[in-house]
């Protein structure tokens, strides 16, 4: 399925990143990143896919619920490890199911929303998320990381690839 298939590589190609990064570059902060870094980044997609996941169990999504765990964020290696363990549970759901996003936009009060979705449709919305953050690591690996390698299409919408494929070429 190519949901499936399109989060291992944004997986594999987010691994290869990591893989060549020091430790120091993972959790080091950036200017170009507001003072956050490549790990709190990775750390965010992660968490996004972790909790989806979850969700597959509980029948409930809710994105808010990030446990914003440093040790993922500033230990290269761990972050590395989860995302290889995130690529193997989201490779085990054989089928679409059923969801219920929860979400709160209030900033003074409790006040969640429920919204009906699926899986298919978290697992989608995971893969544009991570993409996202993709394009914003790659800004960080540009500036700063000039010796690290980043994969072809990294950070870049399939949608966008797809288009400059398509693009008849002008002479």
């Amino acid at each position: 399925m190519q949901l499936k298939h399109v989060s291992a590589k944004i997986l594999d190609q987010l691994i290869q990143v990591s893989e060549q990064l020091q430790d120091q570059a993972f959790r080091q902060p950036l200017k170009v990143l507001s003072d956050n870094t490549i790990g709190k980044h990775i750390r965010h997609i992660i968490e996004f896919y972790d909790l989806m996941i979850l969700g597959i169990n509980s029948g409930e999504v809710n994105y808010d619920q990030r446990s914003h765990d440093r040790v993922i964020e500033e230990n290269r290696l761990m972050a590395i490890e989860k995302m290889n363990s995130l690529k193997l549970e989201i490779e085990k759901i054989a089928t679409d199911s059923s969801l219920k996003l929860k979400a709160n936009y209030s900033l003074d009060k409790e006040d969640p929303i429920e919204i009906v979705t699926s899986y298919y449709r978290e697992l989608q919305y995971n893969i544009e998320h991570a993409i996202h953050h993709m394009a914003i690591i790659k800004i960080a690996i540009l500036s700063e990381f000039s010796n690290v390698n980043i994969p072809e299409g990294f950070g870049i919408a399939y949608s966008t690839i797809k288009y400059e494929k398509d693009k008849p070429c002008v002479q």
